[in-house]
């Protein structure tokens, strides 16, 4: 769970990772709201989106996602010149902490927008009422366009509260001039080798990963694909995350996954207080060059076009997540950092799926994706992307893996997570740990 200006997701995600977690610790902390205006949504005749009486109808769209907010309004004018009865409201808040506090008194007041940004709450909405049930309106056809990672994040059994709206993989965002310098020949294909590449770079007297362990939701990023590699089952956290019967923190895999996260940090593979580095702070380490490589997502890439030197542009490259071992497979955290609902109460909600079906066609879709640089959750405009990073790491979308903690309880298990990160408990203590925290988050499911 694609999101950071300061930055799940300028980009969303500067769009960076810290916002996007920041939306996670918002979205925990909206939950009661959430819960007790259900009710209220239930009973919305739609507010201010209603049809009105002249049979026009007022869409209103809202997100935080910046990178947008000036290539949408020609794409909405041009939806208004082919149906004349429907208005479309853009609002574009500057940052999730501004945007989330203001959907949870929309959906407090019965007034959700027709489209808006999910969030982490975005199977509670559905399962309240307060998010249609896209399979339902849009048919299965319209979702198979979509990538698997980015449908199962918004899914809950046969019903789809959400789709995506950008996806993203992570990799390792690499600077070649100092691995010549260091002496690492090629990218590293396992864990494994990307220590032995790290040694070389420490030796330098530069740090080798810059990551941001802060909040530590955001080392979630680079943990949970561990799972997946370990198990070979991109299914295992789901079942994690939904509180499934059997499968419990301190199952194995997951110590495993602990264990593997343990060595990769005992060898200094990361920079020093990973914890205290915030979302933006990390890729600044990167192209400021006080690290040779930056563990990320594909939402960095309009990031560094925004703040990195134009040389340091034309020289940084990036390489797949490392595999467990030589000939693996290279999973890499993927799930949509931003998603679109649709309000299930509205009496607009026929022109919100109207005007987001015209959002998702081919004649738009790819060109709104190409301007900011950002990752489609579509198959088809994948096929069309023209930055060739993000065209790189949107191949390596079959190997995705889910990543964000959409569950119930399942982000709380971050901060024990830190406890790695900055050892100071053994991965057994850390999976006790992450269980009791989800289980007394979930309310002691």
């Amino acid at each position: 769970m694609h999101s950071t200006s300061s930055g799940p997701l300028g980009s969303v995600f500067s769009r960076s990772q810290l916002d996007r977690r920041s939306l996670l610790k918002l979205g925990l902390a909206g939950a009661g709201a959430a819960a007790t205006s259900s009710l209220l949504a239930a009973c919305s005749t739609g507010g201010s989106g209603s049809t009105s009486k002249n049979g026009k109808a007022t869409v209103r769209m809202w997100t935080w996602y910046t990178e947008d907010q000036n290539t949408l309004p020609p794409v909405i004018k041009a939806f208004e010149a082919k149906h004349p009865n429907i208005t479309v409201q853009l609002r574009t808040f500057g940052t999730p902490d501004q945007y989330l506090p203001a959907l949870t008194a929309a959906v407090s007041g019965g007034n959700v927008p027709e489209i808006f940004a999910p969030h982490v709450r975005a199977i509670t909405y559905g399962k309240q009422g307060i998010s249609a049930d896209l399979k339902k309106e849009l048919g299965s056809s319209f979702l198979k366009q979509f990538f698997p990672a980015e449908n199962q994040e918004y899914s809950d059994g046969d019903k789809q509260y959400a789709v995506g709206w950008e996806a993203q993989t992570f990799g390792i965002f690499y600077n070649p001039d100092m691995f010549k310098q260091a002496g690492i020949d090629g990218e590293p294909e396992t864990w494994d080798d990307l220590i032995a590449a790290a040694a070389k770079i420490n030796a330098m007297g530069k740090s080798a990963v810059s990551f941001s362990a802060n909040p530590g939701t955001s080392a979630l990023d680079f943990f949970l694909p561990l799972i997946t590699q370990v198990t070979d089952d991109p299914t295992y956290f789901l079942k994690l995350d939904q509180l499934e019967k059997g499968y419990k923190w301190t199952n194995q895999p997951v110590v495993q996954a602990l264990e593997l996260n343990d060595k990769i940090v005992k060898a200094k593979v990361f920079q020093k207080g990973t914890t205290g580095t915030s979302g933006t702070q990390a890729p600044q380490l990167f192209y400021t060059e006080a690290a040779a490589m930056l563990y990320s997502g594909s939402f960095s890439v309009p990031t560094f076009k925004t703040n990195a030197s134009p040389a340091f542009q034309a020289k940084y490259k990036v390489m797949q997540t490392p595999a467990i071992k030589s000939g693996a497979r290279h999973w890499t955290a993927d799930q949509a950092g931003a998603g679109l609902a649709v309000s299930e109460t509205s009496k607009s909600k026929d022109a919100a799926l109207e005007f987001l079906q015209y959002l998702y066609s081919n004649d738009v879709y790819p060109k709104l994706m190409n301007s900011s640089s950002s990752m489609p959750a579509t198959q088809a405009a994948v096929e069309q992307i023209t930055d060739p990073t993000v065209k790189l790491m949107a191949g390596w979308l079959p190997n995705g893996c889910p990543h964000i903690p959409f569950g119930a309880g399942s982000s709380a298990a971050g901060d024990p997570l830190t406890k790695i990160f900055d050892q100071t408990a053994t991965p057994q203590q850390v999976a006790q740990q992450m269980q009791t925290a989800v289980t007394n988050a979930a309310g002691g499911q």
